[in-house]
């Protein structure tokens, strides 16, 4: 009959729409969603047992049997999680027209009993299963979405934890007056030159001290103090940013400046670097060199060929720094490549 071959087919395409929705939206159940997966999970059970219903008024005219619609109420009380009440609802809906259906084609006799009798023992052992099922499977999706929401807790936690640590690994690194990198971080930035090196590499430290910087607080205050370093600092920082350096501070007045790209790096660079401070014009009546803060530098320009040459290169950098402010500060002083010639560049 075209009727039942058409309705066979709308089975198999729905089913198929299904598995296809199913599989392409990795449907998930949250306690947000769980409501609208309930609601399409009845739809389709309502519509396929619809269907079904209606193939089996068929079958019960023409052949005499229920089997198919008893078939799919086993497989649906089996499979799907769906409360009494529903199922009960759309058993109520269904059940009738096939009953009628076996009365009208074969009336009160042995072969309305030979359908009569299965129904009747199938569907109360369809709703005991379904109602095992059910609370079964409610439990289980219950602890399923808490043991996801804790699930998704858990990887926020750990991401914020990592994140937290990430800062605090961060500021460990960072000096919290200037912001700039500390102590600790231009130890690391030695470190990291030093495992890099594969062949002689040029290596250019610039100690910078503010000069008479004691005075400055004393006169001043700590608090205009810590102005004039944070001053100092961003200064020095965009410098270092401009030729691709590394700024650091040493410590209390005290800066570092380091690169590997030292030809970008002469004199020209102590020169910016005094000249610019000036420019800050930050009053210090207390300098005996100038009336506003100035520094001096000490720098030292080498080739290296292993690690422990970048601790000699600070110290001869520093050794350059306290040359310059025997010579009278607010000026550069520089240690030359073999470490032996030596050069004083007052201004």
């Amino acid at each position: 009959m075209p009727a039942y071959i058409a309705i066979h087919t709308i089975l198999f395409y729905i089913d198929l729409a299904v598995l296809v929705f199913v599989k392409e939206k990795k449907f998930q159940v949250t306690m947000l969603n769980m409501r609208k997966y309930e609601s399409i999970l009845l739809a389709y059970i309502y519509t396929i047992l619809l269907l079904i219903t209606v193939i089996t008024v068929m079958d019960v005219y023409f052949f005499k049997h229920a089997a198919l619609y008893e078939v799919l109420f086993l497989i649906i009380c089996t499979v799907f999680s769906v409360s009494f009440r529903k199922i009960f609802l759309i058993m109520v809906i269904t059940v009738p027209p096939i009953l009628i259906s076996a009365y009208l084609s074969v009336g009160i006799s042995g072969e309305g009993i030979k359908i009569l009798l299965p129904m009747s023992l199938i569907i109360p052992i369809g709703l005991v299963i379904q109602r095992h099922t059910y609370k079964m499977q409610r439990q289980f999706t219950k602890e399923h979405i808490l043991l996801q929401e804790e699930m998704t807790k858990s990887k926020k936690l750990s991401k914020l934890l990592a994140e937290k640590n990430n800062e605090l690994s961060a500021q460990a690194l960072r000096d919290t007056l200037t912001n700039l990198p500390n102590r600790r971080a231009l130890n690391n930035k030695l470190t990291q030159i030093g495992q890099q090196l594969s062949k002689s590499k040029s290596l250019f430290v610039m100690m910078i001290d503010i000069d008479f910087f004691k005075n400055f607080n004393d006169y001043y205050g700590h608090l205009q103090g810590d102005e004039a370093l944070i001053k100092v600092a961003a200064l020095l920082n965009e410098i270092a940013e401009k030729y691709n350096a590394f700024a650091a501070r040493w410590g209390g007045e005290e800066f570092v400046i380091v690169s590997q790209h030292a030809a970008k790096f002469s004199e020209h660079v102590c020169e910016e670097i005094l000249e610019e401070v000036r420019n800050l014009n930050i009053r210090h009546e207390h300098s005996i060199v100038a009336d506003i803060v100035t520094v001096s530098i000490g720098m030292c320009h080498v080739k290296i060929t292993n690690s422990e040459q970048l601790k000699t290169c600070c110290e001869l950098a520093d050794q350059a720094l306290y040359t310059a402010k025997q010579h009278g500060r607010n000026n550069f002083y520089s240690k030359s490549g073999n470490f032996d010639e030596d050069v004083c560049l007052p201004l």
